[in-house]
């Protein structure tokens, strides 16, 4: 009994140290990181923010995907660029605003441009390579260094008054247009007995097309290059410009590729150099070298001294304005409500145009009295109906307040991406946006044929025949077939008279563009599915002319990532396209089955398939 007494003594003595040492040890942690916050504190207001421009290179170097509107990460890894993620979002106002006002900064001695990482779409391509060719018109010297890029990267580049290829490099310099070329699985899900149930309204609505062909149809081939046709003729035109080529050479190149690169033994990178798509082949030590012979080092190993494209934003610093005119900003205020990405419920995310996210942001302007209106800004290929219905919903009962809203159409605005404008009292639309893709279509995958090929078969008994019919694992019948592709036909008719009554036409001509064709901004300004061509801040202007406003502020409410979410991100980044395009897959699959709202899309599938070499 004693010697239990004293084993007990011993625990007990053993515990009551080892919490002594535990508390003892956070103590000292917390005062620790008390003590270094302080003295981070403390540092930071006595050191100084201010950049050095002057003497000084600007390394621009972004990586990312250019956006209208980037999303903030609500997570501790905010700053970090994990991986060279995609999820990385570089607005394009400010990268404009960059390269616009180097061009005219006379203490930079020369831009260093490498866009090898970007990712961007026609309209804001184009609108770089004009700041770019402006920069260098201005007398600013640019150098471009690649280690090989397709069409938009060459458009860019070309803009620069050198292009460095990286020599030791095996990718190629193609800037040799785009193709749209995608995955027919007909024959696949007969061959493993799955009936894919498409319905679809609108003869050129070619997003399920995969599913229930074998090939590209020629409805979709008359659209794509009736679209793409003129924005390739603008590319050359500006790549031949930016360097110095004749007339017709960016597509001889094209076309002759093959040829050109087997007389110089397959090499890729001579290949380049003799046709005159770069300058110089260098590796990256040799180019760190030929910079430092041009613009100086003060370190023998490091490249010349230079400001981060980042670094230099935080320069560019707006006009002070009085006081007075800052309280009658406040009190006029223009709200720009992002539509970017794919239209879905939930929050906003990357890619994502969650009506979740976008109608509060809506519902925050409607409650601010000093709110006097809404800029639409739309970067969506479209998506779910119930989602682009919410966020028109929200729209009418801020127009229900008798303030006015106002689109502005950029890089996409198709499909759902019109369905929200349609309560907009005018339509912005950029020359090279891509809009239209009226028409809805629905996948209702039936598994039955498999599951009885198996050896799988389910039967039972139901209180009702709709109840039978609808047990979707016994299969497709007459009666669901018919009463889905009714519900297609349903939400077509409304799209299309949705549009019939915000462009004030008859039913019967909007018909005649809808039918889910994709149509350039241009065209659309023609066929009267926008009022005016121009870009976000035209918009803006107009918005201020039609409410007589002198003074304002435009501005738009910030979105923010849940931590959750980007880990989803990030896993999108780092797993294969192939694995994330079958999760994709079975994702949408399973969204049939489980959610009769979500069932119907108003899309247009961009990226289905697309290549920019």
């Amino acid at each position: 009994m004693k010697k239990i007494k004293n084993m007990i003594s011993f625990v007990d003595d053993v515990l009551v140290k080892f919490r002594r040492v535990f508390t003892n040890t956070l103590t000292f942690l917390f005062l620790t990181l008390i003590t270094l916050g302080f003295f981070y504190i403390l540092g930071s207001l006595f050191e100084s923010d201010k950049v050095e421009t002057e003497d000084q290179v600007l390394y621009l170097e972004p990586n990312g995907v250019i956006v209208d509107k980037a999303i903030t990460r609500n997570d501790p890894f905010e700053e970090l660029d994990i991986f060279g993620s995609s999820t990385n979002q570089i607005e394009l106002e400010n990268f404009l605003k960059i390269i616009k006002n180097a061009g005219n900064d006379d203490d930079l001695k020369a831009i260093y441009l490498d866009v090898d990482g970007l990712s961007a779409y026609y309209t804001s391509a184009l609108k770089i390579a004009d700041a770019l060719y402006e920069a260098r018109e201005n007398g600013k010297e640019i150098i471009a260094f690649t280690s090989g890029m397709g069409t938009t990267g060459y458009l860019m580049a070309s803009q620069a008054t050198e292009i460095i290829l990286e020599k030791d490099t095996y990718e190629p310099v193609l800037p040799f247009g785009f193709s749209r070329v995608r995955l027919y699985q007909k024959d696949f899900f007969d061959n493993i007995k799955v009936n894919m149930n498409v319905y679809a309204a609108g003869d050129f609505k070619s997003g399920p097309e995969g599913y229930t062909r074998n090939d590209m149809s020629e409805t979709d081939k008359l659209a794509w290059l009736e679209f793409v046709t003129p924005i390739w003729e603008k590319y050359k035109s500006k790549m031949e410009a930016g360097r110095g080529f004749e007339s017709g050479k960016i597509q001889y190149l094209g076309d002759n590729y093959p040829l050109l690169a087997s007389e110089n033994g397959g090499d890729n990178s001579e290949t380049a150099l003799s046709t005159g798509l770069v300058d110089k082949l260098m590796s990256k030590q040799e180019t760190r070298n030929y910079l430092i012979e041009k613009y100086g080092s003060e370190e023998k190993y490091e490249r010349p001294e230079g400001v981060s494209g980042r670094e230099y934003l935080s320069t560019l610093k707006d006009d002070d304005i009085s006081n007075k005119q800052k309280k009658l900003q406040e009190k006029n205020k223009i709200a720009i409500i992002h539509v970017e990405g794919a239209i879905v419920t939930g929050d906003i995310g990357f890619n994502t145009a969650g009506s979740g996210g976008i109608v509060k942001n809506i519902n925050k302007a409607r409650d601010d009295e000093n709110v006097k209106g809404i800029v639409l800004r739309v970067n969506s290929p479209g998506g779910d109906v119930y989602a682009s219905s919410m966020i028109t919903n929200a729209l009418e009962e801020f127009q229900s307040t008798g303030r006015p809203v106002i689109t502005s159409m950029g890089d996409i605005a198709a499909s759902g991406g019109v369905w929200v404008t349609t309560t907009s009292e005018e339509i912005w639309a950029e020359n090279t946006t891509l809009t239209g893709s009226i028409g809805v279509y629905g996948i209702y995958p039936d598994l039955s044929p498999l599951a009885k090929w198996m050896g799988m078969n389910y039967d039972g008994v139901s209180m009702t025949k709709s109840g039978e019919i609808y047990d979707v694992r016994r299969g497709m019948n007459e009666e669901i077939n018919k009463q889905f592709k009714g519900g297609v036909e349903k939400i077509y008719k409304d799209f299309v008279t949705r549009v019939a009554n915000n462009r004030d036409m008859d039913f019967s001509d909007v018909l005649k563009f809808a039918g889910g064709r994709i149509w350039r901004g241009d065209t659309a300004l023609e066929l009267g599915l926008v009022d005016k061509l121009g870009s976000l801040d035209d918009a803006i202007n107009s918005m201020v002319t039609k409410l007589e406003l002198e003074d304002y502020k435009a501005f738009s409410y910030n979105n923010k990532l849940e931590f959750d979410d980007y880990l989803t991100s990030m896993a999108q980044d780092i797993l294969p396209i192939q694995i994330q395009d079958l999760m994709n897959k079975m994702s949408g699959l399973s969204r049939m089955f489980l959610s009769e709202k979500d069932r119907y899309v108003v899309a247009y599938c961009f990226d289905c398939g697309f290549r920019n070499f």
